[in-house]
């Protein structure tokens, strides 16, 4: 009997080792994350789209009304088990490029620049009418018992 104290002790601390170390963080990058030695690298005037893209990769979005503005988009996560995500870095890295494809202008974004949008959770009415589970077993009812030759099939 007492030989069985210490196991269950060192059972119970086992165990609890192995909870803690199940509650690891989950980690995860997104997008694009250009290093500082890399933006270092850029040189307003000098370097083209074509060294931009060969040293970050190619944009993550080109600008919907000026094809010269590239966006490298980027974020890293941290998720502890059932908790809500948290960001803990976010960047958008901005390049503008003037008429002959060089460099004009690089502006950085960080996660102190975004702002909270808050989403709107209502439900667009559509035209039609809605079928009940019975209305759309009545209505198929017969389409998919043909045989062959009686009649072109809707679908």
């Amino acid at each position: 009997m007492l030989q069985a104290r210490p196991f269950r002790k060192i059972a119970l601390l086992a165990g609890m080792l192995l909870a803690l170390g199940a509650c690891a963080p989950n980690s995860a990058n997104r997008g694009n994350i250009p290093t500082k030695s890399q933006l270092e690298k850029l040189q307003v005037g000098t370097h083209n789209m074509e060294y931009v893209r060969g040293l970050l990769g190619t944009p993550s979005t080109v600008g919907s009304f000026d094809k010269r503005i590239w966006y490298y988009i980027g974020r890293r996560t941290e998720r502890w088990a059932f908790l809500q995500e948290s960001v803990l870095e976010q960047q958008v890295i901005a390049i503008y490029f003037d008429e002959t494809g060089k460099i004009e202008h690089i502006q950085k974004y960080d996660k102190d620049d975004s702002r909270k949008i808050e989403t709107v959770e209502r439900k667009t009415p559509t035209a039609g009418e809605e079928l009940g589970v019975l209305d759309q077993i009545i209505g198929n009812l017969g389409r998919f018992n043909r045989g062959p030759g009686s009649g072109p099939s809707r679908y």
